[in-house]
Order: structure tokens, then C-alpha cells, then sequence
């Protein structure tokens, strides 16, 4: 993968020059592709997403065919074991799943990281920019992923998967202690509008960032977010966040509708699906944000 990686970087660079364009020629207003991500391809320091490639090659006025054959960059499967648990395994702050996260980050990143694609490599950076930030309280170690694509994404108004990943280490810096939340508002709304219920992946991604989102608002303002993530989750089929919404339920019915009796209810319900799910570790968490409520 690293000489393909090469490979590849060599003929977008050749063909541009060829054309006699610039980086700034190819990435426009950079709201696809930034100038700084070009050089990392073109250096091969990055594998092109599928979709960047595309719009190389439109951009450059030939065929993808002529960068590579699509079908030749594959995903070991050993990683994407490794990703499936990484990604679907929630920590609520418990030390030894962080600790087993991390574990499989430092897997991944010996044993397969140079070998993945762009959008791939994206997701292990993001992960580790978040332990890293929770572990040490300092939102700096998202800083480097945020300068990189986060002037980019506000140009958007429709998210890819990576975009979503970006967004959500945004609002997880703003949760941890970043002073600067004058997008906050922005995004959250943005991530609402156009969600493809048809993508899994999107899906996933939308997940989390409805968490870390639910997190942080006030209960007054949570109610269409509870909505879309139980909407969300009827297509992802992840059961394991069903009591997490009924735990936000009951915060909204006990400081929006100040009812007690329909927030003991749905609290009862969330720390019993939690013990359905063998889960102690959220079962402790809900019965300690129970107890902080009442």
C-alpha cells in the first residue's frame, strides 16, 4: 500500500503539472479537497479517498482508471475486526475499556495504519485525539485535526462520514473546555438537516455526535435531538444507546415539564434495559446521574 500510495500521488502530480495547474488551481475554494491534503497525496503521504480521487480526475480531465484501479485498495480484514470493536464499543469514561481502546489504537497503528486509506486514517487519528483529550483534560490535542479540515467543513452544507468526524471532535473539545464555541450552535443545526438514513456508516458516526451533543445542552433544547437519535438508531439497530435515551427523556421531563413521576418512570427504564444488556458499567453511571437529578 505505501508504493501504491506513491503510485499514485506521482500521476496526480505529474498530470497536474502537465496541465499546468496549480494546487490552488485544482482545489478551488478547497471546500472537496484542501491544498494541504493535495500534498500529502501528491507526496504519497496519503491514500486518496475514493471520492477525492474522483474528483481528481474530473478536475484533471481523465479517467480514475488512470490513477489507480479502485478494486486494488483493500482494507486488511484483521483491521476492520479491530475497527468494528473500536468503534462500537462505548466507554462511558470506564478505565479499562479506555485502556482496551487504546490498546487496540496502538495495534492499529504498529501494524496497519500505514497501509490505510485516507478516510481510514482519519478515523484512528480522531479516536486518539479524543483519549487523548479526555485523559489529559487539554482540548490542544485536537488541535492539529481541527486547523486541517474544520475551515473546510464550514463551507458545507452537506457532511461526509469524515466531516461528521471532525464535527464530533469539535464538540467533544467544546464539552472538555474549548473557549471558543461560536460554531457550536451553527453545526449542531447543520448536522440535522440532509442526515442519509440510507448509510450506515454516516449513521454511526451521526451517533456519536448526538451524544456528545446531549451531553451539553440544555434539556430545554434536547427534545429533536432525542428524536433524531431514536429515529437514528431504529436503522443502525445499536440497542446498546436505548438507555441513554431514556436517561435523557427523564432529564427533559424532570427540568422541562418538572415531572418527577415520568422521570423516576423513564429512569427506571433506562437503568433496566442497561441490566438487560449485562452492562454494569452503564447500569453505575445512570444510577449516578439518577441520584445527581434527584
Amino acid at each position: 500500500m505505501k508504493d501504491l500510495k506513491k503510485e499514485i500521488g506521482k500521476k496526480i502530480k505529474s498530470t497536474r503539472l502537465d496541465r499546468k495547474s496549480t494546487q490552488a488551481d485544482i482545489c478551488d475554494d478547497e471546500t472537496e479537497l484542501t491544498i494541504r491534503q493535495l500534498a500529502r497525496i501528491e507526496n504519497g503521504q496519503a491514500m486518496p479517498t475514493v471520492p477525492k480521487l474522483i474528483y481528481l480526475a474530473k478536475k484533471l480531465n481523465v479517467e480514475v482508471q488512470y490513477f489507480v484501479d479502485i478494486d486494488k485498495i483493500e482494507i486488511p480484514k484483521d483491521y476492520l475486526r479491530l475497527k468494528k470493536e473500536l468503534v462500537d464499543s462505548p466507554t462511558y469514561a470506564d478505565r479499562e475499556r479506555i485502556e482496551r481502546k487504546q490498546a487496540i489504537l496502538e495495534e492499529i497503528g504498529e501494524c496497519y495504519y500505514d497501509l490505510l486509506p485516507e478516510d481510514e486514517q482519519l478515523l484512528i487519528d480522531v479516536i486518539q485525539a479524543r483519549l487523548d483529550i479526555y485523559n489529559s483534560s487539554d482540548v490542544r490535542y485536537g488541535f492539529a485535526l481541527l486547523e486541517e479540515y474544520f475551515q473546510q467543513i464550514l463551507k458545507k452544507t452537506i457532511y461526509t462520514v469524515n466531516d461528521l468526524l471532525i464535527i464530533e471532535l469539535y464538540f467533544f473539545c467544546c464539552a472538555v473546555g474549548l473557549e471558543d464555541k461560536r460554531y457550536f450552535q451553527e453545526l449542531a443545526d447543520k448536522v440535522m438537516l440532509d442526515i442519509d438514513y440510507r448509510d450506515k456508516e454516516y449513521l454511526t458516526q451521526l451517533e456519536k455526535i448526538l451524544l456528545v451533543l446531549l451531553a451539553q445542552l440544555e434539556e430545554k433544547c434536547t427534545l429533536k435531538y432525542i428524536q433524531t437519535f431514536e429515529d437514528v438508531i431504529d436503522k443502525t439497530r445499536h440497542v446498546y444507546y436505548k438507555p441513554l435515551i431514556y436517561m435523557f427523556k427523564a432529564k427533559y421531563m424532570l427540568h422541562v415539564e418538572k415531572s418527577k413521576e415520568k422521570s423516576e418512570e423513564l429512569y427506571g427504564k433506562a437503568i433496566t434495559f442497561a441490566e438487560l444488556l449485562d452492562d454494569e458499567v452503564l447500569v453505575q453511571r445512570l444510577l449516578e446521574e439518577k441520584k445527581n437529578d434527584f
